[in-house]
């Protein structure tokens, strides 16, 4: 786990150990939390679980990768990257939990990993091939995906403050008394 490889030394020397750490990060969560008529709303669009170290990961990263596109709006198309945003939003969101939604999760998880990973590398090549034609501006592709990954951005950072932690993300401070 991440936490696991949080160097020791560098916690002790704050003054502080691993259990104060993940005590003082979850009250940080807390402190945000959602008001429980929004986030019984809300959890129809989550996994009954907490999110996992991999998902969080992939927010910082996507938050990388977009956060220069996003601090310099003039290069940024907003027309696209707003569709990109409310199309992903839909994906991830109502058109998910919709019963067409969730067909095609249930296919999807039917092809196993070898196919997922398969269709995954199709989109990408197709849309590398799409990018090629002086039809499609490739700088408009690219806005409509920064706005997907804004929205998907959202969606994980919603997660994470409806669930209240990240799975494993546990204080240890009553195991150690």
């Amino acid at each position: 786990m991440l936490l696991e490889s949080v160097d020791s030394e560098f916690l002790h020397s704050m003054g502080t150990d691993r259990g104060d750490f993940q005590a003082f990060f979850r009250t940080r969560l807390m402190m945000i939390s959602v008001p429980s008529n929004i986030q019984t709303r809300l959890s129809a669009f989550f996994p009954d679980r907490q999110p996992t170290w991999t998902e969080v990961i992939i927010g910082v990263l996507i938050g990388i990768d977009i956060g220069p596109d996003v601090l310099a709006p003039a290069s940024l198309s907003w027309p696209a990257a707003v569709t990109g945003f409310l199309a992903f939003s839909v994906a991830l969101g109502p058109g998910a939990r919709s019963s067409f939604g969730r067909q095609i999760g249930q296919r999807f998880r039917s092809i196993g990993v070898t196919g997922r990973v398969a269709v995954i590398v199709l989109f990408a090549v197709t849309v590398g091939v799409v990018t090629r034609f002086d039809m499609v501006p490739s700088a408009l592709i690219a806005d409509v995906a920064t706005g997907g990954l804004l929205a998907t951005l959202l969606y994980l950072v919603t997660y994470l403050i409806c669930a209240g932690g990240v799975s494993g993300l546990t204080s240890n401070r009553k195991n150690s008394e």
